[in-house]
């Protein structure tokens, strides 16, 4: 009976083996089943954001004792607004203090995507997930949105890589991830699907189209299944005249400043608390001090904003009362984000921006009067601040649609955003996201993948070789060594064994040369060499550079260790470029 029973277990434990190789053969060969795959993320994605604003719900009504969003409580109690922020930077800090040693460098969705081939780890963004409600829940002047982003992408990672997908599809999969996580939070899939190309992808592709929209439709589908809690909505029925688009664009150069000084004012927090002697694991409590301190002036900038943001578009608040809760939630922002507490600028963008827009209507009202409404003004600046902070401007474009359901007003927030944006390009270069890597020494400019460029080493293309030639042998001597055809060039070593330039074998075999003289005396490329952790394209702009075809690639000492070709070099680049371009599902 056991004998006739193994066979059985035998093929059943074949079948349990097959199993995820069939259902990764599946969903890599068929377009339909990658999009239901990239659905499930966009569910899960939807779920996660779902449960997030819960948690923040909950901890503003335990530490804070408020029903309503913390930053549009009609009344707070000033002791626990002191405190909130104090004790949200005490455990921050202590979180440094904890993870510093296992979370060092967590990759973003828009690094991983760059750089790591799609690549986000679990631990670390669960690690950044926490600090941010920690952060935005105990009252720093923090969005949720890096949090929403972050565990959305992780998770749609992890899934990818469990299915060992090719790298563009899990890059994919990880813009899905995060594109569902916006639309969820802003209850926009348009928003969150352009989100997802512009910053996480770095691109439109119809390849992506599919994956992505399934997943921000089925992440906003959720949420509004399951939750009450939607994005402001405001519906504008009217058209924007021709005359009203030189106000339009005055702001939208506004915008772009405010930005760019918001940007740098940031990073001048952080350098200022790096040279502080403060160590680094008490400067949130520090943050979170003066961030209680302003939020007994106003408490309209605790947490990312969402109640101030009510506040702003649905009552008839001062100038006065207008421009002191712009200066404070700046304020607050930037020593949030620069002593350390854990989040983005994503929603303080959008409440800066609709405050920079009503004031900057009620200026023009007075001084030149106006025919469109003001809270128009308050929802083209609120996304083109945005565009100017975080990017997207199609994705804050469709954000606005989504909101209004006015394509008149929706083509004036495009209008406002590109203007922003190439000012901010012109100006400055950066988004925030990639404002924060340049800081760090990267030079990622967008989440277009470079990883591949990065791992494409001059030590993975050169040819190992031992022919060299001392620099002490004749030219007759190497003729009899090398044969014409024999081989392009020859490094040439000196007395120590170092490199000391390149021999062609045209200059070698040319009939004028004197085979008396040493071949030191036709080499090239002296000063010109490879190393081999550079990349293929520095090896490239050295090719040019050096007018060479064949540069030998040295060690830390000098010492030879192969060559490279330009022809090679060149025909391993374009193919990589074109799996890229072009990435085959089948």
């Amino acid at each position: 009976m056991a004998a006739r029973l193994r066979p059985l277990r035998r093929r059943s434990a074949l079948r349990r083996l097959f199993a995820p190789f069939r259902l990764r053969t599946l969903i890599r060969r068929n377009e339909i089943a990658y999009t239901a795959l990239a659905g499930i993320v966009g569910l899960l994605s939807g779920l996660a954001v779902v449960g997030m604003q819960e948690v923040i719900h909950l901890m503003g009504l335990w530490v804070f004792g408020s029903e309503d969003p913390v930053s549009g409580a009609a009344e707070l109690d000033p002791m626990r607004s002191f405190a909130g922020p104090v004790a949200g930077g005490v455990l921050v800090g202590l979180s440094y203090l904890i993870g510093r040693r296992w979370f060092r460098r967590v990759a973003d969705p828009i690094e991983a995507n760059a750089v790591g081939g799609g690549k986000v780890g679990i631990p670390g963004s669960l690690y950044i997930t926490a600090q941010t409600v920690l952060s935005s829940g105990f009252g720093g002047s923090v969005g949720m949105e890096a949090a929403y982003t972050q565990a959305a992408s992780a998770g749609a990672s992890w899934i990818g890589q469990s299915l060992r997908l090719r790298r563009e599809d899990l890059r994919q999969l990880v813009a899905a991830g995060a594109g569902g996580a916006i639309a969820a939070a802003f209850d926009a899939p348009l928003a969150g699907a352009f989100y997802a190309f512009e910053l996480v992808l770095a691109t439109y592709t119809v390849a992506a189209l599919l994956p992505v929209l399934a997943a921000s439709i089925a992440a906003t589908a959720v949420t509004r299944l399951i939750s009450d809690n939607h994005g402001p909505s405001l519906f504008f029925a009217g058209q924007i005249p021709v005359e009203g688009y030189l106000p339009i664009a005055l702001m939208a150069v506004l915008a772009a400043g405010v930005g760019i000084a918001i940007m740098r004012s940031v990073a001048l927090m952080e350098r200022l608390f790096g040279k502080s002697p403060i160590p680094g694991w008490s400067q949130p409590m520090i943050g979170g001090l003066a961030v209680g301190a302003l939020a007994l002036v106003s408490p309209q900038v605790l947490s990312s904003g969402h109640g101030a943001m009510t506040l702003v578009l649905g009552s008839n608040m001062t100038v006065w009362a207008l421009l002191a809760l712009f200066g404070l939630k700046i304020v607050a922002s930037i020593i949030s984000l620069g002593s350390g507490f854990r989040g983005g600028l994503f929603f303080a963008s959008l409440l800066l921006g609709a405050i920079l827009g009503k004031v900057f209507a009620i200026g023009w009202m007075l001084a030149f009067g106006l025919q469109i409404p003001i809270v128009v003004f308050a929802v083209v600046g609120m996304c083109a601040l945005a565009t100017s902070i975080i990017g997207a401007p199609m994705a804050m474009s469709f954000l606005a649609l989504e909101m209004t359901q006015s394509l008149p007003l929706a083509l004036a927030v495009l209008f406002s955003a590109l203007l922003s944006t190439s000012i901010v390009r012109q100006l400055f270069g950066f988004s925030f996201s990639t404002w924060r890597f340049h800081l760090r020494g990267e030079t990622i400019r967008s989440a277009t993948d470079v990883g591949w460029i990065r791992d494409l080493t001059v030590g993975r293309l050169m040819r190992r070789t031992s022919n060299t030639l001392a620099t002490t042998a004749t030219i007759a001597e190497a003729r009899r060594r090398y044969p014409l055809g024999s081989t392009k060039a020859v490094p040439l070593l000196n007395e120590t064994d170092s490199y000391a330039g390149m021999c062609q074998m045209t200059d070698l075999h040319w009939d004028g040369q004197d085979p008396k003289k040493r071949v030191a005396s036709i080499a090239r490329h002296k000063s010109a060499w490879l190393r081999p952790e550079q990349t293929v394209s520095d090896a490239i702009s050295a090719f040019a550079r050096n007018e060479a075809d064949t540069l030998a690639v040295v060690g830390g000492e000098m010492q030879v260790l192969g060559t490279l070709n330009e022809h090679y070099c060149l025909r391993r680049y374009a193919d990589e470029t074109n799996k890229r371009l072009y990435p085959a599902r089948h």
